[in-house]
Parts: C-alpha cells; sequence; structure tokens
C-alpha cells in the first residue's frame, strides 16, 4: 500500500504539471491546430489528476502541494523560451521535451513500484501513455 501511495501522489504531481504548465503556453500560441493539440493534452492531464486526487483522498491522503514555486519557477522558463520564438516548432520542441521527461520519470518509477495495487498502476501507466502519445502529436507540429 505505501508503494502505491508513494506512485499516487507521483502520477499526482506529474500530471499536475502539465496541468500547470500547459495554460501558460496556451496563452503564447496562436496557432490553431496546435491550441487544439494542448488543449486536448491539457484535458487528458486534468482528467487524470483529478482522478489521482479522488484516489488519495479515498485513502485517506491529501495530494502533495507546493506546486506554486513550482509553476511560477516554470511560468518564468516558458516565457524566457518563448520571448524569441513563438513558432509552432519550437512549442512542439519544448513540449516534447517535457513529456519525454515525464516518460522517463515516470517509467523510472514503475520500475520502483511494483507492489503497488492495480488501481494505481492502471492510473501510472495511463499517465505514460499520455505523454508517449503527446510526444507523437508534438512532431507533427515540428
Amino acid at each position: 500500500m505505501e508503494q502505491g501511495n508513494a506512485l499516487l501522489q507521483f502520477v499526482h504531481k506529474n500530471a499536475e504539471m502539465g496541468r500547470g504548465t500547459i495554460p501558460q503556453i496556451l496563452e503564447v500560441v496562436e496557432e490553431p491546430k496546435l491550441r487544439n493539440a494542448l488543449q486536448s493534452q491539457l484535458n487528458e492531464y486534468e482528467s487524470i489528476a483529478g482522478r489521482a486526487e479522488t484516489l488519495l483522498r479515498q485513502r485517506g491522503m491529501e495530494p502533495n502541494e507546493g506546486g506554486e514555486m513550482r509553476e511560477f519557477v516554470s511560468g518564468m522558463m516558458i516565457r524566457a523560451k518563448t520571448l524569441k520564438d513563438r513558432s509552432p516548432s519550437h512549442i512542439a520542441e519544448m513540449m516534447i521535451q517535457g513529456s519525454t521527461m515525464g516518460t522517463i520519470q515516470m517509467t523510472r518509477r514503475l520500475h520502483t513500484c511494483e507492489a503497488a495495487d492495480g488501481e494505481v498502476l492502471l492510473l501510472a501507466h495511463k499517465l505514460l501513455r499520455t505523454e508517449e502519445s503527446n510526444i507523437e502529436q508534438m512532431k507533427e507540429f515540428l
């Protein structure tokens, strides 16, 4: 159960990162097809984060907070990276880099949390598939 709870907190944190950064990126994206793709990704992160929150609360836990500083820093980085280049290709590259980091972190965590319960593992694998799908989706804009 302890591994499952740790994995669930990790899933929540990663989904929250997507949920927190995509709206900031959407502020600078003008290309309609890219906006739609990012909105779709945002919806998926919101769904996963919401499910993780529900499972955490059902287990008598609260989601780990502290994302405000992380969101502030990522927002500053997004603004800096898009100051000179707001092209769809550059935005897609940034998104691919973020999803690649998420894929690596999630895969590592899954390898260390094999004893987690099925429901948590399903959600973790869903997030992993989401990250992988997001990478493929963004390649179109490179």
